[in-house]
C-alpha cells in the first residue's frame, strides 16, 4: 500500500462501466467512461474532450446509480470526481462472504 492509498477515504475497483454526465445546463448527457470507482467518488475517462461542469450528476446503469458530484481533479481526457453522498457503489466479495 502507497501514501495515496491510506489517503483514500474508502476502497476502489478498477472498472470500464459506461456512464453519463446528466447536467442541467445540457440537454443531452455526456458520455464517459468509469475507471476507477468506490463508495465515495470515481475517475472518469472521457473519449473526446469535453467540457465539464463542476457538480453534476453521475449516471452509471449498470450500477443501479445516479449520484450527485464534483469535480475534484482534472488531468487531461481524466477527471476525479468526489460524490456528495457515500452510496454502495460495490459489494466486496470477502466481506459478503465473511458476513
Amino acid at each position: 500500500m502507497n501514501e495515496r492509498d491510506d489517503r483514500r477515504a474508502s476502497r476502489r475497483w478498477r472498472t470500464l462501466l459506461k456512464a453519463a454526465i446528466m447536467s442541467d445546463r445540457r440537454s443531452s448527457p455526456i458520455e464517459c467512461i468509469v475507471r476507477d470507482l468506490s463508495d465515495t467518488g470515481a475517475r472518469i475517462y472521457f473519449a473526446d474532450a469535453a467540457e465539464l461542469p463542476f457538480e453534476f450528476e453521475l449516471e452509471i446503469p449498470n450500477k443501479g446509480l445516479r449520484v450527485e458530484a464534483r469535480v475534484i481533479w482534472s488531468r487531461g481526457a481524466n477527471h476525479g470526481v468526489k460524490f456528495k453522498q457515500r452510496v454502495r457503489a460495490w459489494t466486496d466479495p470477502l466481506r459478503a462472504a465473511a458476513a
